[in-house]
């Protein structure tokens, strides 16, 4: 009986790891979404996104929160944030993927960030991988981004890029105000059996984790894009001054009585004016949506 479950579990460990080997050479889907409506946000990763989809439904956990009208997970495998040179790849390029899909009509409100992991296994040098961050950076543009850190250790020298890619991550948030991480690296290194056989990709209970991390995300972006984009209540002081019409008061006449020694009586008229002028100062508040 013993023997018998141990080799239904090592078909079934047999099974993933051939499952994960297709996904590294193949796998990679984008979810639907409606044109040129919003709250939008997208998920843009590689084959890591692709399996948190496959084996966790990663976007429906997400728009099962009610938040966003679209929520697309753009997977594809061996995609890298962008190239360094210039090349005519969209399925491979998270920047061309980007501007495909804003061709297609999404407008993203929020972008979670799930890259860097080909980057690492294929370049060598920080300064590229600080140039290809800002070439997505600048790409997204001005909405809230938060971008998963990495980690593959499928090799000592990749992990360790992998530890560098994260620092010039760390940098670019000084530059990108709106560039917020999250620090997936710390999730795999504190539990390393997350990862699969290949040490680059998940086991399923990876991917759980990984849909469950991109449903808490979803739900911190959202926050932040809620108040990058909620009405201000602005208050000018308005100030009016009324100054009221002059009042005029009629002439005061005084005569004399008559002197009884000289025969010219003298009359003294004396008039006074007076104007009075007052000046209301009212401040109101006025309320600027």
């Amino acid at each position: 009986m013993l023997r018998t479950k141990n080799k239904k579990s090592l078909i079934a460990k047999l099974l993933f790891v051939a499952f994960t080997f297709a996904v590294t050479i193949g796998a990679g889907s984008s979810t639907p979404f409606t044109p040129n409506t919003g709250p939008s946000l997208l998920i843009l990763g590689d084959s890591i996104t692709w399996g948190s989809d496959y084996f966790a439904k990663a976007q429906k956990l997400v728009a099962g929160d009610g938040q966003w009208v679209n929520v697309v997970l753009d997977g594809q495998y061996s995609r890298r944030v962008a190239f360094p040179t210039p090349n005519t790849s969209i399925r491979m390029s998270g920047v061309k993927s980007y501007l495909k899909l804003k061709d297609a009509g999404l407008n993203p409100d929020a972008v979670i960030v799930a890259l860097g992991s080909n980057d690492v296994a294929l370049e060598t040098k920080p300064e590229i991988y600080e140039k290809i961050i800002r070439d997505l950076m600048n790409t997204i543009g001005n909405v809230p981004v938060t971008w998963l850190t990495v980690n593959r250790r499928d090799t000592k020298a990749i992990a360790a890029r992998s530890v560098v890619f994260n620092k010039i991550l760390i940098k670019m948030t000084a530059e990108y105000p709106n560039l917020v991480l999250s620090d997936w690296y710390s999730v795999i290194n504190s539990n390393l059996k997350l990862m699969a056989w290949d040490k680059v990709h998940l086991t399923p209970t990876g991917y759980a984790i990984r849909a469950k991390s991109y449903q808490s995300l979803a739900r911190d972006i959202y926050e932040r894009y809620w108040t990058a984009t909620a009405p201000t209540t602005t208050t000018t002081a308005v100030t009016t001054t009324t100054t009221p019409a002059a009042t005029t008061l009629p002439a005061v006449t005084t005569t004399l009585p008559s002197d009884t020694s000289t025969t010219v009586a003298t009359a003294t008229t004396i008039a006074t004016t007076t104007t009075l002028a007052s000046a209301t100062t009212t401040t109101l508040a006025k309320t600027t949506p």
